[in-house]
């Protein structure tokens, strides 16, 4: 099962800030047709944000967004060009971003079930720093596709 392809993983992305980020990932969902509605994908991760910060440790930051406008559940991934703020859990500032597109009707299987393996990984320096010594959107998609299912 590929969950994440290369198209969906953004290298070297000059976001300044955690909202340009969010607005970043719903404009690329709706570009690569992952969702009709790119404002309801960046209200639904704003939802997730004012709920509680997603920014993990290391560097990570893992949102997420719910909505019936998600046709397919989807894995984005980007990593910044310059780390950015993102009122992570041990105060330092974020670099690679795991974000899960979940359609609302899988809300409560698909995502957790997703969620809970990303978090997994996320809990392995092996697989953090491996992720962030990769150059290029294939081998990151290879790696994180290799990973989600070895999980």
């Amino acid at each position: 099962m590929v969950l994440l392809n290369e198209k969906h993983v953004f290298v070297e992305t000059p976001t300044e800030t955690k909202e340009s980020v969010l607005q970043f990932l719903a404009q690329t969902a709706q570009m690569l047709q992952i969702t009709t509605d790119d404002s309801a994908v960046l209200a639904s991760f704003n939802e997730r944000e004012s709920q509680g910060s997603t920014g993990m440790m290391d560097g990570f930051a893992i949102p997420h967004a719910k909505s019936a406008a998600i046709k397919e559940a989807s894995i984005l991934i980007v990593k910044t060009k310059n780390p950015i703020e993102w009122d992570s859990l041990d105060g330092k500032p974020t670099e690679m971003i795991i974000a899960l597109l979940i359609p609302e009707e899988e809300a409560g299987t698909t995502h957790l079930k997703l969620l809970s393996k990303v978090a997994r990984l996320l809990m392995k320096d092996e697989f953090k720093t491996q992720l962030k010594e990769l150059k290029t959107a294939a081998e990151i998609a290879e790696y994180v596709n290799q990973q989600l299912i070895e999980e």
